[in-house]
């Protein structure tokens, strides 16, 4: 059947690892992909493979490496340890890589000081961020931003972890999360993106301007005000483009029909509270859910039939 042969591609090209690089850096960063789309799913041979393939890696990196190639590496691997620490007993391969890369990190070279007068007033390079939330400050920390030019904010609360992009768009991987209501500092990049730091002044990436409260400012305004209104490109485009059939969906199990009318609303980046649709749809890079609800008014023709004619197959 039509949509059961694009289901099953659609599937293959999710299971479908990139191709590797001999760079060192791009490797880790693909690895970091990998381990966060689909190790949840890997046996203890998977994340053997992998283990070997990060050793190799991390042996290669340039020495010393820049401070920006530092972010990198360290957002990559911080991002992998937690997907390791999750399964420890088929990972600890993937642990103890990470545990013996982490001296050599320490050892990484500071930026070199313009001169003797202002060597001892140069800042080392920054220690890696961190991936899951930004610690609050502590109760001694001081007003004044830990770099100058920063600008102090917080994380809409909205009870869950905001996004932090490697670039300013939805089409960016995630490198990290961070807890809503977290302390930050930002500046500004556009309209619409805002560079984060946490409150060490470590840069940690891109986060949408709508997530950004910068301190002393009023709640912000709803999540629906974010310019971005539907994802495109995506394999579930068609949904929206004409009318679901008896063919399409004949052949499909209730969990795939489930996805299916769910990822109607996963282009308009609906965040779902059900745990499997958010792990089925964050392996995404196009997917950001951060709207509670999507108005029947935002939905064309094809979605509104397409969700009622698949939901009496469910």
């Amino acid at each position: 059947m039509l949509f059961a042969a694009f289901f099953m591609v659609s599937c293959k090209e999710l299971a479908k690892k990139a191709s590797k690089s001999t760079d060192p850096i791009e490797m880790i960063e693909t690895l970091s992909n990998d381990v966060s789309s689909d190790g949840d799913e890997w046996s203890k041979e998977d994340w053997d493979d992998a283990a070997d393939e990060l050793e190799n890696a991390l042996g290669n990196l340039p020495n010393p490496m820049t401070s920006d190639e530092q972010t990198i590496v360290g957002s990559a691997v911080s991002r992998i340890k937690v997907y390791a620490e999750r399964h420890r007993r088929k990972a600890s391969g993937i642990l103890e890589a990470i545990e013996r890369f982490q001296p050599a990190e320490a050892e990484a070279a500071p930026e070199p000081a313009a001169d003797k007068q202002t060597a001892q007033v140069a800042q080392p390079a920054p220690a890696q961020p961190a991936v899951t939330q930004t610690a609050p400050p502590p109760a001694t920390t001081t007003v004044a931003p830990p770099v100058a030019g920063l600008l102090p904010a917080h994380v809409i609360r909205e009870g869950g972890y905001t996004n932090v992009r490697q670039g300013p768009g939805t089409n960016y991987a995630i490198v990290t999360k961070v807890k809503d209501g977290s302390p930050i500092y930002y500046t500004n990049y556009n309209a619409n993106w805002k560079n984060v730091y946490n409150t060490a002044g470590q840069f940690l990436g891109y986060m949408h301007s709508s997530k950004v409260i910068p301190d002393g400012a009023a709640t912000a305004p709803a999540a629906t005000s974010r310019r971005a209104a539907v994802a495109t490109g995506t394999i579930y485009d068609w949904l929206a483009q004409r009318y679901v059939t008896d063919a399409d969906i004949r052949n499909c199990s209730s969990a795939q029909l489930r996805i299916l009318r769910n990822a109607i609303y996963a282009r308009h980046y609906r965040r779902f509270k059900d745990a499997g649709l958010r792990q089925h749809f964050n392996t995404f890079q196009w997917y950001d859910g951060y709207r509670d609800e999507i108005p029947a008014s935002e939905l064309n023709k094809y979605e509104k039939y397409n969700i009622q004619f698949i939901q009496r197959y469910e």
